[in-house]
């Protein structure tokens, strides 16, 4: 059962539960597009392995490749490092 209150909202609303609830719309929204992007990263991933295999078959050579940035499939270029968080001094 739902409470209101005096004003007739939901009891527990108002700006903080307008907040509360945009900020959970948004985390969904978030949620959904990292998935979106996770799928497209595993069908570019799976292209470039193609593309890599036929190069290879077509003559490239491992070194080759590496040598022009090419590396092979599953490994990452230019990719950054995280950093580490240092505790902040209280």
């Amino acid at each position: 059962m739902t409470t209101h209150g005096q004003d007739g909202t939901e009891a527990g609303r108002g700006p903080a539960g307008d907040a509360r609830a945009d900020a959970g719309r948004s985390l969904a929204r978030a949620a959904a597009e990292l998935e979106a992007r996770r799928a497209a990263l595993d069908t570019a991933e799976a292209d470039y392995a193609t593309s890599y295999a036929a190069a290879l078959s077509s003559g490239w050579t491992v070194a080759e490749l590496t040598k022009v940035g090419l590396g092979g499939p599953g490994v990452r270029t230019g990719a950054r490092r995280a950093r580490r968080r240092r505790p902040t001094a209280s």
